[in-house]
C-alpha cells in the first residue's frame, strides 16, 4: 500500500502539470484512477485486519504525547486512505467530460450513480476537486511526518519503533499464504496489462484522406445544395481510444459552388461568408466519446467569419459497401443556425426567402 500511495500521489502531481491535450495526461489519469481504486479496495481489507488484530505495543518508556500522536496520525491516515480515492471518484463521476474509468485499461469501473444526475456538474466537479486536493495534500504532509518520525526513532533514539512494523511470529505463520496471494495478484495484473496492451496495439488507428463537405439550405422554399470543393480534413481516429482521437477540418469558403447560380455568386460576399476577410471556415474537435447507442459522439468548435460556436454530432464509420467513396470512410451531419454566424443578416434578416437552419454534411476517407 505504501508503494501504491506514493505512486498515486506522484502520478497525480505530475499529470496535472501536463497540457490538457497531451495524450500522456489521459494515460496517466487512467493509471492514477486505477491506483486510487486499488488503494480504496485494499484499505477496506486493511481496516478489517486492523480492527480484528492487536497493534504492536509502543516501546517501553515512550512519552504519552508520542503515544497519542501515533494513535491520532494512524486514525487520520486510515481516514485519508478512504477520503482521497473517494473524493477522486466523486470528481470523476460528475465530470462534464464523462470519461469512463477502465482499470488497467480493461476493467470498467462505474461512476457513483446518484452523482451522475447532478444538474450543475461544473460546480460539483470544482467542489470535489478541491476536497480531493486537500485530502491528498494532507496525506503527503502526513506521510512526510510519518517517515521523518520513523527515521528519528531508528537513527537517533535507536528504539524499536521502526522494527515493530516487521511481522510477528503469529503473522509469519501466514507467510506462505501471503506469498500465494501476492503471486496470484501479480499474475492477474500482468495478464490484464498484457491483454490491454495487445488490445490497444490491435485497435485500428485511422487518419483522413479525401474529403467532401456539403450544405443544404432552404432558398425560396426549395432545398438548395451547396458544396465546398476545397476542403482539408486531418484526423486521428481510434474507435477503441476515442479520448486520444481528434478531428480537424478546414473549408475554403471562396470555393463554394451551388446548383443555384445566384446563391453561388452571393455566398462569398461580405454579407455572407465574407471570403475576402475570412477565407476559411474551420472545425476543431474537443472530445470524442461513445454514446449509449454505441455511436461516436464528436464535440468541437465550428468557426465561421471568426465566430465560434460549439457543435455536437454523431460520426459514423462506414465500410466500403455503405458509402459513396468505395473505401472505408467517416461521415456525419449537423444543423447550424446561419444567424449565429451572422450570415446574410443584411440581405436576408428573416427566414422568408432563406431559411435560418442549414444542414452541414461531411464525408472523408479513412486510411490506416
Amino acid at each position: 500500500m505504501a508503494f501504491l500511495i506514493v505512486a498515486m500521489l506522484a502520478l497525480g502531481k505530475f499529470m496535472v502539470n501536463l497540457d490538457q491535450t497531451d495524450p500522456l495526461r489521459f494515460t496517466l489519469t487512467q493509471w492514477h484512477k486505477t491506483t486510487g481504486v486499488l488503494i480504496l479496495l485494499l484499505a477496506v481489507g486493511r481496516l478489517v485486519w486492523r480492527v480484528t488484530h492487536t497493534s504492536p505495543p509502543h516501546p517501553t518508556g515512550a512519552p504519552a504525547w508520542e503515544r497519542l500522536a501515533s494513535s491520532v496520525s494512524h486514525v487520520v491516515l486510515y481516514a485519508l486512505l478512504f477520503i482521497a480515492p473517494i473524493t477522486g471518484w466523486m470528481m470523476v463521476s460528475v465530470s462534464p467530460l464523462n470519461i469512463d474509468t477502465l482499470l488497467f485499461n480493461v476493467v470498467p469501473w462505474p461512476h457513483i450513480p446518484w452523482l451522475e444526475n447532478i444538474a450543475d456538474k461544473h460546480t460539483a466537479e470544482s467542489l470535489y476537486k478541491s476536497w480531493h486536493e486537500i485530502a491528498t495534500g494532507v496525506l503527503i504532509a502526513l506521510l512526510l511526518v510519518h517517515i521523518a518520525a520513523a527515521l528519528k526513532h531508528h537513527l537517533i533514539d535507536k528504539d524499536t519503533v521502526l522494527t515493530r512494523m516487521l511481522p510477528s511470529r503469529e503473522a509469519r505463520t501466514a507467510k506462505t499464504f501471503v506469498h500465494l496471494i501476492l503471486a496470484l495478484v501479480l499474475g492477474v495484473g500482468v495478464t490484464v496489462f498484457a491483454y490491454a496492451t495487445l488490445q490497444y496495439s490491435a485497435a485500428a488507428n485511422f487518419s483522413a484522406g479525401n474529403s467532401a463537405v456539403q450544405a443544404t439550405a432552404m432558398v425560396s422554399g426549395d432545398e438548395t445544395q451547396i458544396s465546398f470543393p476545397e476542403s482539408t480534413v486531418t484526423a486521428t481516429i481510434n474507435p477503441d481510444d476515442l479520448a486520444n482521437s481528434a478531428l480537424n477540418a478546414t473549408v475554403h469558403t471562396g470555393s463554394v459552388t451551388s446548383e443555384n447560380a445566384q446563391v453561388q455568386g452571393s455566398l462569398p460576399d461580405a454579407d455572407w461568408f465574407n471570403s475576402e476577410s475570412h477565407p476559411t471556415a474551420m472545425f476543431e474537435s474537443s472530445s470524442m466519446e461513445m454514446d449509449d447507442q454505441g455511436q461516436i459522439l464528436v464535440r468541437g468548435t465550428l468557426t465561421i467569419k471568426g465566430i465560434d460556436q460549439v457543435q455536437t454530432f454523431v460520426m459514423r464509420i462506414d465500410d466500403t459497401q455503405s458509402n459513396s467513396t468505395g473505401k472505408k470512410s467517416a461521415s456525419g451531419e449537423f444543423t447550424v443556425d446561419r444567424t449565429d454566424y451572422q450570415l446574410g443578416l443584411e440581405s436576408q434578416p428573416d427566414p422568408t426567402w432563406v431559411g435560418n437552419e442549414v444542414i452541414i454534411r461531411f464525408e472523408f476517407e479513412l486510411t490506416e
